[in-house]
């Protein structure tokens, strides 16, 4: 299964034609301060570069945080291309079929790298009332740092908007089925924002909000669980 992943994913990337057209990319900037988070007694302070683009192949979407507070440390990202196979229709609930792939890296506070590949099928969703909804089952390749080589993982990914007041984040819910020592777990995170970008005269957005991090046995570690609240400020360019 794995090996048939890998190559739909080279497959895919070859046939990518070289003048393949950008629709529309988002490029933001953001900061995010809290001290509610399981992993850490430290007030936090995360930077996080973040990417997404429409092209006439697919999509792409790219982060990079970098976490600091008293003597923590860590850096985490994920490059996520996702590669149309077939266009559905506009107005079903399924837009397109999509070969989905995720490349996530870090450093931990302890100096371990990380390198986990996931592989996977998705679609991009029509559900009333949201801007962008999607959908996407993974096959995950992980690190053995937390004990769960491979897993399997449903990612859910929405958006809502009214005028300049915002809503948008994921739910990642990982069945982890390779280690019994590891226990399923789920991260929903969204952020709720407001663009204040019109006040102070600009035409890009500056959203001011918080995040929201829930995070059920967090890593796979059963009663590890995590529930925090973060002030954000973000800017797109």
């Amino acid at each position: 299964m794995q090996k048939a992943l890998i190559t739909l994913a080279t497959a895919s990337l070859i046939s990518i034609p070289a003048q393949a057209e950008q629709f529309w990319s988002d490029t933001s900037i953001s900061i995010l301060n809290g001290d509610d988070y399981e992993f850490t007694d430290e007030d936090i302070t995360t930077m996080t570069l973040e990417h997404v683009s429409g092209h006439s192949w697919g999509s792409l979407f790219f982060f990079q945080d970098r976490h600091k507070g008293g003597s923590y440390s860590e850096s985490y990202g994920e490059f996520s291309p996702a590669y149309t196979l077939t266009k559905l229709s506009d107005d079903g609930f399924f837009k397109d079929i999509n070969a989905a792939f995720t490349y996530e890296f870090g450093t931990t506070q302890g100096g371990q790298s990380l390198d986990n590949y996931l592989f996977g099928i998705g679609s991009n969703l029509n559900v009333p009332g949201l801007d962008f909804a999607s959908a996407t089952v993974y096959m995950a390749n992980n690190e053995e740092y937390y004990g769960n080589s491979k897993d399997y993982q449903l990612t859910l990914v929405f958006g809502y908007s009214q005028g300049n007041f915002a809503i948008d984040g994921f739910m990642d819910y990982a069945f982890n089925s390779d280690n019994d020592s590891t226990e399923d777990s789920m991260n929903f995170t969204p952020q709720i924002t407001y663009n204040i970008g019109p006040m102070l005269g600009t035409q890009n957005k500056v959203k001011v909000g918080v995040e929201y991090s829930y995070w059920t046995n967090q890593f796979g570690t059963d009663g590890q669980d995590q529930n925090a609240v973060s002030l954000l400020l973000k800017a797109h360019l």
